[in-house]
């Protein structure tokens, strides 16, 4: 008989178990990252619409751009927009951490603290409404008006 058709038993037994081990490891680690990632795609999701919205308000003077780091949708032109809230143009920037936003009529309302800077002058109130795209601001609640040169 040839010696090499001669196989040790033993050994074969032993190599199929190694390979069978090498197999289960592999598939073992495969899953624990699929879960991994899994678990960090759940812990990302966040608990708002959009992240970073950014929008523009056209009006017939300026552009006025508007910035948040949250949005959520309230309907299909409300949106409600969260945390570091900033509309500015050229000649104006209003600060405020919570403001719903109209996308259609391009206007805006907030009923929380907001603050005004513009050349000279700041204005803190309780809230404001921008309206006619941006060509009228007024101004909500308890409101002090500092003015310097």
């Amino acid at each position: 008989m040839n010696k090499f058709l001669n196989i040790n038993k033993k050994a074969l037994i032993l190599l199929l178990f190694l390979f069978c081990g090498i197999f289960a490891i592999a598939i073992l680690f495969q899953k624990f990252n699929f879960q991994k990632s899994t678990n960090e795609i759940i812990d990302l999701n966040p608990s708002f619409d959009i992240l970073n919205p950014t929008f523009t308000i056209n009006n017939d003077k300026e552009k006025i751009s508007v910035k948040a780091k949250q949005g959520n949708f309230i309907d299909k032109n409300l949106i409600l927009l969260t945390n570091d809230v900033h509309f500015e143009s050229d000649k104006f920037k209003i600060l405020s951490d919570e403001v719903t936003f109209d996308r259609e009529k391009q206007t805006a309302k907030s009923n929380k603290n907001s603050k005004f800077e513009s050349n000279g002058t700041e204005i803190i109130s309780q809230g404001f409404r921008l309206i006619e795209q941006g060509d009228i601001i007024l101004f909500n609640g308890k409101t002090s008006v500092l003015l310097s040169q």
